[in-house]
């Protein structure tokens, strides 16, 4: 319901401020809080030159399947207690992914990625693979 609010909120403003697709998505985005706003730092990484249409596509998704975002903002909320555990970028990303999901992990840990933000990145879009 939140989110269905918000896209209403922005289309709103689509109707006051003519915009361009690239500009619809920017305006979407600088509006993002909290976990929506981790979301959308990890997805433009992957996702370059989006639509309004295709962004709402991949954020209605996210709404619907959020356990790496969820599984992303526990692990942000535990290591600030543990910060000798993840001191370098590779040990945390090495802890990050030892908790992934089965189906999840053994797309990723084949590549053993060099740091945290490469394992999110793709262990968002092995996510999005299963779903799909």
């Amino acid at each position: 319901m939140k989110a269905k609010a918000w896209v209403l909120g922005i289309e709103k403003l689509f109707e006051v401020f003519p915009c361009t697709e690239a500009q619809k998505v920017q305006l979407a985005a600088f509006t993002l809080e909290d976990k929506a706003r981790r979301w959308w730092m990890l997805t433009r990484t992957v996702h370059h030159g989006l639509t309004w249409d295709n962004f709402l596509e991949l954020f209605y998704d996210k709404q619907g399947n959020k356990a790496i975002a969820e599984y992303e903002a526990q692990f942000a909320e535990l290591v600030r207690f543990a910060p000798h555990m993840v001191d370098t970028d590779y040990k945390k990303a090495r802890k990050f992914e030892v908790r992934l999901r089965t189906t999840i992990l053994d797309r990723v840990n084949m590549l053993t990625l060099p740091t945290y933000v490469d394992v999110l990145e793709r262990a968002v879009i092995a996510e999005g693979n299963i779903v799909a």
